[in-house]
């Protein structure tokens, strides 16, 4: 199905254009006609010449992380997920294809529990949705338990590490004041 956009000249007039369905176009404000098809000819002349089907992202995809995120009443309900969750599951995530880490995180001032899985690349992490996340739930299930809601909440990310292992880059423009954070 193609794409339409419209644009609106003054409050009178408004032209539409078709492009195929894979691309995307924007314009917003009033235009001239001339500065408009201007605009058109040279989004088009850039959506031809992409391979049909191609999509562009703006942040690569070399890591995907599902976190899972929950409030706890105390820091020993906060351990006996991490038993469940790390103690029992990473094991089996360690045999899957692309598996990168878990990575937990804990607030003792405000009892606020995360546990992040990763995968290397988005074909990874689609292989341990469909088929390994079913193992998972049931660890998932027994520890939101511990939860003061008892539920956990779930949301994907496209991750990437930075810092002294990937050539220390990212660090150099952090402050050594640590009030700054």
């Amino acid at each position: 199905v193609p794409h339409h956009f419209s644009c609106l000249y003054g409050c009178n007039l408004v032209r539409t254009h078709t492009l195929p369905e894979h691309s995307s176009i924007a314009f917003s404000g009033t235009l001239s006609l001339s500065q408009d098809l201007s605009m058109f000819r040279k989004a088009v002349s850039r959506v031809i010449r992409q391979p049909l089907g191609a999509r562009s992202f703006g942040i690569e995809i070399k890591q995907v992380a599902r976190m899972a995120t929950c409030k706890v009443s105390s820091e020993v309900d906060a351990e006996t997920i991490d038993s469940i969750i790390i103690g029992k599951g990473l094991p089996k995530l360690k045999q899957l294809k692309g598996f990168a880490g878990i990575e937990r995180y804990f607030c003792k001032e405000h009892l606020d529990y995360k546990i992040i899985v990763s995968f290397q690349g988005l074909q990874n992490f689609k292989t341990y949705m469909e088929v390994h996340e079913k193992d998972m739930e049931e660890k998932f299930i027994e520890a939101s338990k511990l939860s003061t809601t008892s539920t956990m909440e779930f949301q994907n990310f496209v991750s990437n590490k930075y810092g002294s292992f990937g050539g220390g880059s990212a660090f150099d423009c952090l402050s050594d004041d640590f009030t700054a954070y």
